[in-house]
């Protein structure tokens, strides 16, 4: 099977050579210059630590009028230019590929920064529609990425009610009013007490928002959260 798999990898890159994510330079998946500029075009020292903010870290205007209920926010980097690329092309390109590199990049940025922090690592599940659409749950594949990387067990604890609504069709003040909506799994046993939640981009919070409280309520003590891209 290795061999045939061996074969049809070799045949695909005749038909379709792979290209870097970022800027399309053919040969591999993300090129070195797009992964430095991921590390330029964001300092996390600098960024609001409740919103993950560029340059909020001492007084951030994004979110100063908002409680959230997760303690902290992390992010890769600001969701423009090869990082932007990349996540629409995971997401609706199913270039899935992408889940192992930016999950482990993902993961390498949270042990740098927060080092081993969490007990299991669950993640924003997707939207009914969205799983019908890309025929996959990308939030899921990237959290168990990251859950490998930082050697942290992935749990999946949360669920949304089904329904095929695109919260990218939802404006901000839907967002942030709570128009999203979670609940737990049914039995899940003894609940992990801080749990490191993953997901792809923060835009206004309400997405984790309604998934912290959701945690909360399920019996989770802190709730972090980490994402690709800070939208800006």
């Amino acid at each position: 099977m290795s061999i045939l798999a061996s074969i049809a990898n070799s045949l695909g890159e005749l038909v379709a050579p792979t290209r870097c994510a970022g800027c399309e330079r053919q040969g591999v998946l993300f090129c070195r210059d797009c992964l430095y500029q991921l590390s330029r075009n964001y300092a996390p020292e600098q960024a609001c630590s409740r919103c993950a903010g560029p340059f909020g870290a001492l007084a951030c205007t994004e979110c100063w009028e908002i409680s959230y209920n997760f303690k902290r926010v992390l992010a890769l980097g600001v969701l423009d230019g090869s990082l932007a690329r990349a996540i629409v092309l995971y997401k609706d390109s199913n270039e899935r590929r992408l889940a192992d590199m930016l999950g482990s990049i993902l993961g390498a940025h949270i042990h740098e920064c927060w080092n081993t922090w969490g007990d299991a690592v669950c993640w924003i599940p997707a939207t009914t529609e969205a799983l019908h659409r890309r025929g996959f749950d990308h939030g899921q594949l990237l959290g168990t990425h990251v859950a490998q990387r930082l050697t942290l067990p992935a749990v999946q604890l949360l669920e949304r009610p089904q329904t095929r609504r695109d919260q990218r069709k939802l404006n901000r003040g839907q967002r942030l009013m709570g128009e999203q909506r979670f609940h737990c799994r049914r039995n899940l046993g003894v609940v992990p007490e801080k749990i490191l939640l993953i997901d792809d981009v923060f835009t206004t919070g309400g997405t984790a928002q309604a998934a912290t409280k959701a945690l909360l309520e399920a019996g989770v003590q802190t709730v972090r959260l980490a994402v690709l891209g800070r939208a800006w």
